[in-house]
């Protein structure tokens, strides 16, 4: 009977310890909801489209593009972030791969994008965990936006 109430107390702590490290976990933000949810992406996206069209470097893959089709491909870009961070919306773009294929893209430009994703991050003052975050999935999609080595 004594072993018997021991591995019984021994099984309840277990089953405790597990549920507890469970909620923990379930507590954990998205990286979506730790960024200010939607209106904070479109907010950082649009500051950072305004830089990429600005430059004198990327500007050239804004260019010649209608009103339109610019609000479309920003609107894109945030449905991507919002979707890849966690959050519930629904990326209906295509693949990075598929849609930078044949823009010739090179290393030149990425590190100029991500010299305006760090400048966009300070300006809107994201966290360094978030920011750490948001720079890794980006630098995760690198190798099928840059195609010219």
């Amino acid at each position: 009977m004594k072993n018997f109430l021991k591995s019984t107390i021994t099984a309840v702590t277990t089953i405790m310890l597990v549920t507890t490290a469970s909620n923990v976990q379930a507590e954990e933000k998205s990286l979506y909801a730790r960024l200010g949810g939607y209106d904070a992406i479109a907010a950082v996206t649009k500051d950072l489209a305004g830089r990429l069209m600005a430059d004198p470097k990327l500007g050239r893959f804004w260019a010649h593009r209608g009103k339109d089709g610019i609000e479309r491909e920003v609107q894109l870009i945030v449905d991507f972030l919002a979707a890849k961070s966690g959050g519930p919306l629904y990326y209906r773009g295509r693949e990075m791969k598929i849609s930078h294929v044949g823009m010739k893209i090179d290393e030149k430009d990425w590190q100029a994008l991500m010299k305006h994703v760090f400048a966009t991050a300070e300006k809107f003052k994201i966290p360094p965990r978030e920011a750490k975050e948001l720079v890794t999935f980006l630098e995760s999609t690198k190798k099928d936006i840059v195609e010219v080595k």
